[in-house]
């Protein structure tokens, strides 16, 4: 990603986060036993088509493997629901599944949203680390390399190769990435929450 490109997808995932967080307020209003207004209703599907047109964006500027937001889910979610008055009528064992899966979105888009924060204020990832969110071991290896370098276990001098590329430094600064990014989109909720 351009550096340059950092703020404006920071500022999309954060937009993403909020209208999240906003649909959810149907989802409760929708399993409530109060009464469904005309107004909330067309303010539900207006939250779902800025929804649904954030995360097009999004999806055209992160790749899910480095920045999993769950694009995919979110847009599937957003169309087995089509009104306020359809939370209340699905059976309570799906209305759980239905607010599990927004939650792990919710995870999701928060951990994106810690890591481009992380990437705004100058985090630098090492050559060749391209997963600061998630993604696959050996995520670590550059691409074009043909294994370790002279000296290195498996290297030019020989010896037993290393499963798994990155070894402990990758694992640690994908964990931290990963810890910092949980921290900071939870203080992210806390603070438009409250």
């Amino acid at each position: 990603m351009n550096p340059k490109e950092i703020p404006e997808n920071l500022e999309l995932a954060q937009n993403l986060l909020g209208q999240w967080l906003r649909y959810r307020q149907f989802y409760y209003k929708g399993i409530s036993k109060d009464p469904i207004t005309p107004q909330e209703e067309s303010e539900f599907l207006e939250i779902s088509s800025a929804i649904a047109q954030t995360v097009r964006k999004l999806a055209q500027r992160l790749s899910e493997a480095e920045y999993p937001f769950r694009g995919n889910e979110i847009s599937s979610q957003l169309r087995s629901t089509i009104s306020v008055a359809h939370f209340r009528n699905l059976p309570a064992a799906d209305q759980k599944v239905f607010y599990k899966e927004w939650h792990v979105s919710l995870i999701y888009l928060g951990r994106t949203v810690g890591a481009l924060k992380f990437l705004a204020e100058g985090y630098s990832p090492p050559n060749g680390v391209s997963r600061p969110v998630g993604g696959k071991k050996g995520a670590g290896t550059s691409p074009g390399s043909k294994g370790a370098a002279p000296g290195a276990k498996g290297g030019a001098k020989g010896g037993k190769a290393k499963k798994g590329g990155g070894g402990k430094a990758l694992k640690v600064i994908i964990t931290l990435i990963a810890v910092l990014g949980g921290f900071i989109g939870g203080y992210f909720l806390v603070t438009t929450l409250f």
